[in-house]
């Protein structure tokens, strides 16, 4: 892009583009920059320089007319968002004696996940679980390339697991059950990449929590989410469902204080006005294909959406949208993706973990071209890169025994009903995995090039017998001959669960603007907030991002309370 500076008509120095484009440099038609000694330069033109140019999300709506507020409601606290940082925030604030309404689009409290990463719990602390807090956020920070702020990660590292003590306690009061996750299901010594124990603890629900939760849900998201939101209502909270938020109020035309938020239906508009805060937990913008594709151009390339198939088109990006309307500064492009090698091209379904264990991977041309044991989100930019934008995991009938062996955790792991010879059936019946008698065979099912196919095969052979896999340097553990019949395949594609973008904090959680000052009255939190994860999601430290969300909501309640 031309770094020709010239003015562009109708901007001016507190508009809403300037406020959003600082937090996305580089982006076409957004490229405002601020000099060294503070003076303002001109936006940077787009290759298009044109109205059309600008996403529809970055064009703020006309404000809403008094005359179209049927009611104003007034509290002290207004947390954006029924997903676990607005539980935990509304929670963390009602506990300090405010009044606190949580605002929700849907009719139930909405979250997924059943990793919750923490460190120094109690629990972890009981099983000699001991990790060093400055390593583990130097991790987070390589993954971000230090585009985050240490000192908003360290919040997580320092109060992580006296939040998760707080969740557990309310747990334990309401029947469900939390137990220590293993640390050999956390973290694989030797790796590729290191492993970190973060994932602190899982919870077995009551049966009070189980019948509360929607058809489907997980165990342990059962329980955590009858934890929260029964907490919320025994504290007070007052959670006003289906009342999605629309715009954010600002004083002195955008530069003064957030006094309120207006929610609900057109024609049934309330002002929701807040004496100490409003905290912005709405979640990630998943389910927004313009903003998704805008700030991270890869998903473009995405076989499936996690979060949009589980639970519809919810996360919108309604926080970050609002936020950027009044002035606040966006993560700077690109933004991270959660991505997970977890989906089967074409099929209706997502992968189970057999499919996904770190066998040889070819590319549709029949050639290996990477490490199969690195993180998720490694194997998904590799397998972006190669022609089909997919790969096929091969592997052969001594799985039964090997794939355990291979001590892949988190999302790989072999823990379950993976060993269940009836599932690999069940799969090869339905077309998922493809099987066959000879290797020639398989070739022809998988519509690769056979020869290629079998000469990448005896390849990797002969670095299993040998022990060393001198063209990628996957872990020896998980070099496996594929030599006995029958053999198997699976086509697998990139899953997306969130988008890891938001609004840009500082370490009390409050939102800044494109000049990196605070604006007052406004918190963020969970995926909503940003300065913590860019370029790819750090997989080696398992639940953080769960972590993050409850820690970063119960700290931004307490926030927002004390700075009022």
């Amino acid at each position: 892009m031309s770094m020709e500076e010239k003015p562009q008509k109708g901007f001016t120095r507190r508009t809403f583009i300037k406020g959003a484009a600082l937090g996305t440099a580089g982006i076409a038609s957004a490229g405002f920059l601020v000099g060294c000694g503070g003076e303002e330069k001109t936006p940077a033109p787009a290759p298009q320089d044109t109205e059309a140019a600008v996403p529809s999300f970055l064009k703020p709506p006309a404000p809403i007319a008094e005359s179209e507020i049927k009611e104003t409601v007034t509290a002290d606290i207004i947390v954006v968002g029924g997903g676990m940082s607005g539980l935990c925030a509304a929670m963390s604030a009602a506990e300090e004696g405010a009044q606190v309404i949580l605002l929700e689009k849907t009719e139930k409290v909405n979250f997924r996940g059943n990793d919750y990463g923490a460190i120094d719990t109690k629990m972890q602390l009981q099983i000699n679980n001991k990790i060093n807090k400055m390593e583990a956020v130097q991790e987070i920070m390589r993954y971000n390339a230090y585009k985050g702020n240490q000192k908003v990660v360290r919040l997580w590292a320092d109060n992580s697991g006296q939040v998760a003590d707080w969740i557990m306690a309310k747990a334990e009061g309401y029947g469900c059950k939390p137990k220590p996750v293993p640390l050999d299901e956390t973290a694989t010594p030797g790796t590729t990449v290191k492993g970190f124990p973060t994932l602190s603890f899982r919870m077995d629900p009551s049966e009070a929590a189980q019948s509360d939760a929607p058809k489907g849900t997980d165990p342990w998201t059962a329980s955590m989410r009858y934890t929260l939101k029964k907490g919320c209502e025994d504290a007070g909270v007052d959670i006003r469902y289906k009342t999605p938020a629309v715009q954010l109020v600002r004083e002195d035309n955008n530069k003064g204080r957030v006094t309120a938020v207006i929610a609900g239906e057109k024609g049934a508009y309330k002002k929701f006005a807040a004496k100490k805060g409003i905290i912005m937990c709405s979640g990630d913008y998943n389910a927004d294909k313009e903003m998704r594709e805008y700030y991270i151009p890869s998903t473009k390339y995405i076989h499936a959406n996690m979060f949009e198939m589980v639970n519809g088109l919810i996360n919108t990006g309604d926080g970050q949208k609002m936020g950027m309307w009044i002035g606040a500064a966006m993560d700077e492009f690109p933004h991270a993706p959660m991505y997970f090698d977890f989906a089967v091209p074409g099929a209706p379904i997502l992968a189970d973990a057999l499919m996904r264990q770190p066998w040889l991977n070819v590319n549709e041309r029949g050639l290996r071209y990477g490490n199969e044991e690195l993180p998720y989100a490694y194997l998904c930019n590799a397998q972006r890169q190669q022609p089909g934008n997919a790969r096929w995991g091969v592997w052969d009938a001594k799985w039964p025994e090997e794939a355990p062996s291979f001590k892949v955790v988190a999302c790989k792991d072999m823990r379950t009903n993976f060993h269940n010879p009836d599932n690999v059936k069940k799969y090869i019946e339905k077309g998922y995995i493809r099987s066959a008698e000879t290797l020639e065979e398989l070739a022809s099912k998988i519509k690769v090039p056979k020869e290629a196919f079998l000469q990448t095969v005896t390849r990797y052979n002969e670095l299993a017998h040998k022990g060393v896999d001198e063209d990628f340097g996957k872990r020896a553990a998980c070099l496996t001959t594929i030599e006995k019949p029958t053999f198997y395949a699976a086509p697998l594609g990139t899953a997306l669960l969130v988008t890891l973008g938001g609004l840009q904090i500082n370490e009390q959680l409050q939102v800044l603007d494109g000049e990196k000052n605070v604006i007052p009255g406004l918190y963020a939190a969970g995926n909503a907030s940003g300065n913590y994860y860019a370029n790819d999601y750090c997989v080696n430290l398992p639940g953080n991002s769960h972590g993050r969300a409850f820690t970063f909501g119960y700290l931004a309640g307490k926030s927002a309370v004390k700075l009022g």
